[in-house]
């Protein structure tokens, strides 16, 4: 019989908390991207910031339980805010940490 061995979900008796960078590229300015960004963030409890770049596209950091962010990470590299057009997202700076540095998720200018 072969043991299946699961990935740790949790690290000291909680979830696993992450830390990632991401900026978006495409039609991604002037359909209130950042707004749709933060009601994902807020409906999966992520901490952080979004905000426009001065070269036009979104920047921003996400931090909160792995499962969540990888749930955002998809919504940025594939559905974005409704009339986006997404030609690709950067992940970078993916760290595993001990908590959030944020106390809840907000829309820069």
């Amino acid at each position: 019989m072969t043991a299946v061995v699961q990935p740790q979900q949790q690290r000291n008796g909680g979830p696993v908390l992450v830390h990632v960078e991401f900026e978006v590229f495409g039609g991604v300015q002037g359909v209130h991207f950042a707004k749709y960004c933060k009601e994902m963030c807020d409906r999966f409890d992520l901490k952080g910031w979004t905000k426009p770049s001065a070269y036009g596209t979104i920047q921003g950091v996400i931090q909160g339980e792995k499962a969540m962010v990888d749930e955002m990470a998809m919504w940025l590299q594939h559905q974005g805010a409704p009339g986006s057009r997404i030609d690709h997202c950067d992940l970078r700076n993916w760290q595993i940490v001990d908590r959030c540095d944020y106390r809840r998720f907000n829309v820069r200018y």
